[in-house]
């Protein structure tokens, strides 16, 4: 029996560009890390099973982890080439319709600043120690409203070039974003989530939805400084960005979500079990 734990992951900025219909004309980089919640697959026999600590279909990264986990198990490729087949696999299966972050923080862990082209992608790592500061600023909730990336992405990809203005706006976040985490900004980097949470919204009706929008703005009533959906849009995990003061405030303004404390981690994938 093989057991591996590879973690889910945070999208702070630039989710959108890294998709090659995108990043292969344009350009594209995110900014995202992954944190010490996992997906388990075990391979037993020729059989193989898989739990998560969080619901997956989440904006998590869930999918890929599993695609990660599933491939950890069963051979002994290095993480980054294990993110290369990953990302082959899930975008052949998906027709498409599946980015390129996710696939590598989740199997090399830590935080990044992913830079996509047609040449591939370029990873600029950033040190624990420049980061690990922001975790005490992060709230993560469980939002319990679900809903399917394949009802939400194919519209995000119809409108790539009538999306041409915000998704370079949101390209250049990512360069503003890590200035911030490089200078200790950290009000900064909040307030820039609010600002990219916007322009997310308006790549398509499907990423936000009323309740997901009373969410945000009884939030940001209780004193968050902004905040965003994760993944593609719909449903699933919120992060916000809060001064530690006020996080009681946030979470008593969102009694129908869950707080789920996380730390960020710097490990990736791996085997835990070998018999």
């Amino acid at each position: 029996m093989k057991i591996s734990r590879t973690p889910l992951r945070i999208s702070f900025f630039g989710g959108g560009s890294d998709y090659p219909q995108w990043y292969n004309q344009h350009g594209g980089q995110v900014l995202g890390a992954s944190i010490n919640k996992y997906c388990y697959v075990m391979l037993h026999d020729g059989k193989s099973w898989f739990t998560y600590d969080l619901p997956n279909k989440s904006g998590l990264g869930s999918s890929s982890a599993y695609t990660i986990g599933l491939l950890r198990v069963c051979c002994d490729f290095d993480n980054v080439t294990l993110s290369r087949l990953a990302t082959t696999w899930e975008q052949d299966k998906m027709n498409g319709a599946v980015g390129s972050q996710d696939q590598f923080i989740c199997a090399v862990g830590g935080y990044h600043h992913l830079k996509f082209s047609e040449q591939g992608i370029r990873d600029i790592r950033l040190p624990m120690d420049m980061v690990r500061p922001l975790e005490s600023y992060l709230m993560l909730f469980d939002t319990h409203q679900y809903r399917m990336n394949r009802d939400v992405i194919p519209q995000q990809l119809a409108r790539v070039n009538q999306n041409e203005k915000a998704l370079n706006e949101m390209v250049k976040m990512v360069d503003v974003a890590v200035n911030c985490l490089k200078s200790q900004d950290y009000m900064g980097f909040g307030g820039l989530l609010d600002v990219a949470w916007q322009l997310k919204k308006s790549l398509a009706d499907s990423v936000s939805t009323p309740v997901i929008d009373d969410i945000y703005k009884a939030a940001l009533s209780a004193g968050a400084i902004g905040g965003k959906l994760l993944g593609g849009g719909g449903g699933g995990f919120m992060v916000f960005f809060v001064e530690p003061e006020r996080q009681d405030d946030v979470k008593k303004a969102l009694p129908d979500c869950t707080n789920v404390p996380f730390h960020f981690e710097n490990e990736g994938s791996k085997v835990i079990y070998r018999d």
